[in-house]
């Protein structure tokens, strides 16, 4: 997320949770496995195959899952990018990104026998997006007391971050975002982002949205109505705004409700995913029997499997006794 620190938009967030609850880590996979894949490419692995992904990955790790608190560990991935209920919503949806290469494609595959193999949560689903599955799990963790950690540098997971010690934060950058500082960049509060990339529209989504409205107009209309909703339901209160071409811009929201409310589909997260693994798998389990060798066979070298397995076991040993297998969703 970029652009200047602005004054912030009035709050309504949530009140703080204890300073001692569980912190439930959501890790947006994909985007540190594209930055090794970028800084690395196909650097070859031990058996000759293509591997600057999975050893980027792999050290990444080692730099920054040490200093994860206790708590819920999930590691979320994408699967659904040309498949999932977006797509078949609005087929143009990000159909300008080209598809991943295929020696990519075969370490994202590793990437998660990695994970497993150190006993970490990792989940993807056929329909919904990595975003989706670390909002329904954000939903999950603060019914449950939690404060939430989403590790991720991605725009439209500041809708996620809800309670004010909730955090969005780039570990490998060291950047952290709390909601207060999610408001004063963008003058909306989190649960407007949806609304405002709707009006706004995002392009590297391939969402159109309004003509001549970027998010700062988008904000300065959600300030005086509150949604997206009140916006639909008023357009000639548009004029009244302090925007430039307010008389346009209402006349585009009069004529085009049913093209912004399924921007909004695009835009809001799914906080409901039913079925997903049990809230006790979340948990890191500590390494699995055979770790060490399994670990070599997917291109991590020796001295990162040795660095990794001691973190997992690690991880496992500071965490509570794993809670009843109930589910995820609601």
């Amino acid at each position: 997320m970029s652009g200047p620190v602005l004054d912030p938009a009035p709050s309504s967030g949530p009140t703080p949770v204890s300073a001692a609850a569980e912190v439930a880590t959501l890790v947006d996979s994909s985007i540190f496995v594209f930055r090794a894949w970028f800084s690395r490419g196909e650097q070859p692995d031990a058996q000759g195959r293509p591997g600057g992904a999975v050893h980027g990955f792999v050290h990444s790790l080692c730099q920054w899952l040490p200093e994860i608190p206790p708590g819920p560990l999930a590691f979320a991935f994408d699967t659904s990018l040309r498949s999932g209920f977006r797509h078949r919503l609005y087929p143009p949806y990000k159909a300008h990104r080209p598809p991943a290469p295929e020696a990519l494609r075969a370490q994202f595959q590793r990437i998660r026998e990695v994970l497993d193999c150190l006993g970490l949560a990792q989940l993807a689903h056929p329909d919904f997006e990595a975003d989706d599955l670390i909002a329904t799990l954000a939903t999950t963790a603060r019914a449950r007391g939690c404060r939430i950690d989403v590790l991720s540098a991605d725009k439209d997971l500041t809708q996620v971050i809800l309670g004010s010690d909730d955090r969005l934060r780039d570990p490998e950058r060291g950047t952290a975002l709390h909601r207060a500082d999610i408001e004063r960049r963008l003058r909306i509060r989190p649960e407007q982002v949806a609304d405002m990339l709707a009006l706004a529209g995002d392009r590297s989504d391939n969402i159109p949205g309004l003509a001549g409205v970027g998010p700062g107009t988008a904000a300065r209309m959600l300030r005086r109505f509150g949604d997206l909703d009140a916006i639909l339901a008023d357009p000639a209160g548009i004029r009244n705004c302090r925007i430039r071409g307010a008389a346009r811009i209402a006349e585009q929201v009069a004529a085009g409700g049913d093209a912004l409310r399924l921007a909004r589909r695009l835009t809001g997260l799914v906080t409901d995913i039913a079925g997903l693994p049990g809230w006790g798998t979340m948990y890191p389990r500590g390494a699995r029997p055979g770790a060490s060798e399994r670990l070599q066979e997917l291109g991590v070298a020796p001295g990162y499997g040795r660095r990794l397995l001691a973190i997992a076991d690690a991880l496992h040993r500071r965490g509570p006794e794993a809670p009843a297998q109930v589910g995820v969703g609601p």
